[in-house]
């Protein structure tokens, strides 16, 4: 098979292969209790969320550390969900808070794969399809995919803290593409969010299909695929 007719699918990673095994809220109240600052979760669910909504994409200055600039951005949505939360710790209390939460999501017992996934990629490995994860993450995602078991079934992780960019900008995308060889033709995109990687999918030129769960698993993106791209 030539390198361009080969099918490759791009996979976002949390939310769509896997989701956290306890809810945010929790680890977040069981940190900041741990250095003094015990709030309900209800208020950290809140908090968290707030956090996310507002706390703008990093900025990559060209030729820096892509790695440092995903941390650094992580920093500043643990600071605003404190903030959100009606706490001020002081510097040296956040700056461990931060490490511990940085730390604790970088394993994979802090995940839990969606029940299909496995089967899922199994399959679509066995058919000859390139698999790919492309993911708003950083360095942690490979200890992650190792520890849930799912490494070895992807030919290429890339993260926006390689490309110094996040979707929904296409960058990832067009790396993908450019390190396959592969069409854009042959190529598709799975993730949950309309925003980062419908987006991302629309800029680069590539078939876009929504994880919306209950509505919508990978056994839905499954039967999709082999629908379209006819890999039977």
């Amino acid at each position: 098979m030539d390198t361009a007719d080969k099918k490759w699918i791009a996979f976002d990673a949390a939310g769509t292969l896997f989701e956290t095994a306890d809810p945010v809220e929790k680890i977040y109240a069981e940190c900041f209790a741990s250095h003094g600052f015990a709030l309900p979760e209800t208020t950290w669910k809140m908090a968290f969320r707030q956090a996310f909504a507002n706390t703008p994409d990093p900025i990559y200055p060209d030729g820096g550390d892509g790695e440092e600039v995903e941390r650094q951005w992580w920093r500043e949505l643990v600071g605003g969900a404190a903030e959100s939360a009606g706490i001020s710790p002081d510097h040296e209390t956040m700056e461990k808070a931060f490490g511990e939460l940085f730390d604790h999501y970088a394993a994979g017992s802090a995940w839990k794969l969606f029940p299909e996934t496995e089967s899922i990629l199994t399959s679509l490995k066995s058919k000859g399809v390139g698999l790919a994860v492309t993911s708003n993450f950083d360095f942690r995602i490979h200890r992650i995919l190792r520890e849930l078991g799912i490494s070895e079934r992807f030919d290429l992780v890339l993260t926006s803290a390689d490309v110094r960019a996040r979707k929904p900008s296409p960058r990832i995308l067009h790396r993908l593409l450019a390190e396959t060889g592969s069409d854009r033709s042959n190529c598709s995109l799975t993730g949950d969010s309309l925003h980062a990687d419908k987006g991302a999918a629309e800029a680069a030129g590539i078939r876009f299909f929504h994880i919306d769960r209950p509505t919508a698993d990978l056994n839905d993106f499954h039967r999709w695929h082999t629908d379209t791209f006819s890999t039977k």
